[in-house]
């Protein structure tokens, strides 16, 4: 903790340091300075800001990339990444519910890309055209701002933006004195509904699509803000046709030719099980299953089937409404996927289930579930993953209403003979 005060301490102290110092460069081991040589006359090169932008890796939770900003002094030695990272010893449903404590992170450049280069994702470094002035206040922005660790909640919300991206672009705007940053041109993606968005920036996950789409609600219809939306992808295209505009006129946000720090080398490959072969597998077994059922082969095996599609039908419900009502990760509005997931089937079956007749309610609830996959147009977020887990529902719901009414009639018909 000492340290990492002494550090913090450092840094700060560097920002308030006379503009004309001049010093020796120090060699860095591995990742060299931005700008090499001495101190030019006009100080322009005492501080080096940077926007790092790092490729997707292989992980869930590398899927999207990472960003970061570097601050360099090589007058004094200095070189630090500034950066967000979600806690890891978190849950996964505190992750996906929105509820991770995060903390800002401030290391050493080099100590920073190791992981990149264990992994060996490629890593890209974009100067950003600020000011002394305002580089020296970006620094002291972050020392401000790193201080707080642990005191952000990592979520891609409707209503909070703390992401690693979002968090460079914060620091960035913090720093800009009397200027603000003007978009020229919107990267097309930015002008697409989240439900596009979405899938977009996570076409090489599938089963991280299938997560943010189930979770997605109405909000896949909508377009957020920019800032709702900041991913290490679309930051790059945003400010290559962004400017920085004031009193002083305008200028670029970027300059110069952008650096690659970590050569890429990962092959990220789609996995081959994705959600649709699964999901359309479990349709083609329900489908087996219900034929074994109307040739009164299997009973068993059919119980066990209706059993643990009734169990997988509930946890999504569950899921779907904790996310709905307590998250804030994406699922902060209504969610259309409740309409086949929630908790009434089970309700109504535990209720009901002896009474005659009980076998209409399948056909009513079958009805429901061919309503809602015609329904996919309407909404971005019903797609073809999750119908097929719909059209599984409704294959069950119809076989066991036509097996319950058989057995209605039997009942019947040997009722009348005696």
């Amino acid at each position: 903790m000492a340290g990492n005060a002494l550090r913090i301490w450092m840094v700060t102290l560097v920002t308030g340091l006379v503009l004309a110092t001049s010093a020796t460069v120090h060699a860095q081991d591995k990742i060299p300075w931005t700008h090499g040589g001495t101190l030019l006359p006009d100080s322009s090169n005492f501080v080096t800001a940077s926007l790092l932008v790092i490729e997707p890796g292989p992980k869930t939770v590398s899927a999207m990339g990472h960003s970061a900003i570097r601050l360099e002094c090589p007058v004094h030695n200095l070189d630090y990444c500034f950066t967000l990272e979600n806690n890891p010893e978190y849950s996964t449903l505190s992750f996906i519910l929105g509820k991770t404590p995060a903390h800002d992170i401030a290391v050493p450049t080099n100590e920073f890309l190791k992981e990149f280069v264990a992994e060996k994702r490629r890593v890209m470094q974009y100067e950003l055209n600020l000011t002394l002035h305002e580089k020296q206040e970006l620094w002291r922005a972050a020392d401000i701002e790193f201080t707080n660790e642990g005191n952000r909640l990592f979520n891609y919300s409707y209503n909070g933006t703390d992401n690693c991206t979002s968090i460079c672009l914060e620091l960035i705007e913090q720093a800009l004195i009397d200027e603000t940053i003007v978009v020229d041109k919107m990267p097309t993606i930015l002008t697409k509904n989240n439900g596009t968005y979405f899938r977009y920036m996570s076409r090489r996950s599938p089963w991280v699509q299938f997560l943010l789409i189930t979770l997605g609600g109405t909000a896949c219809d909508e377009i957020w803000d920019m800032r709702n939306r900041m991913a290490p992808e679309v930051i790059v295209p945003l400010f290559e046709h962004s400017h920085f505009e004031g009193q002083q006129g305008h200028r670029p946000v970027l300059k110069g030719d952008n650096k690659e720090l970590v050569r890429g080398g990962v092959q990220i490959t789609a996995n081959s099980i994705t959600p649709v072969w699964v999901f359309g597998g479990l349709l083609i077994i329900a489908i087996l299953i219900s034929l074994l059922q109307h040739f009164y082969v299997g009973n068993k095996l059919v119980r066990l089937f209706d059993i643990g599609l009734f169990i997988f039908q509930l946890l999504i419900a569950l899921l779907l409404l904790t996310t709905s009502s307590y998250g804030s990760i994406v699922g902060t509005h209504w969610n259309w996927y409740i309409i086949p997931f929630n908790p009434l089937p089970l309700i109504i079956w535990i209720i009901w289930r002896k009474r005659n007749g009980f076998f209409k309610v399948y056909l009513f609830y079958t009805v429901v579930l061919i309503i809602f996959i015609i329904a996919t147009p309407l909404s971005e977020q019903l797609d073809l993953p999750h119908q097929l887990i719909t059209a599984t529902l409704a294959v069950r719901c119809l076989f066991n209403y036509i097996d319950g009414k058989r057995n209605a009639t039997t009942v019947a018909t040997t009722k009348t003979k005696k």
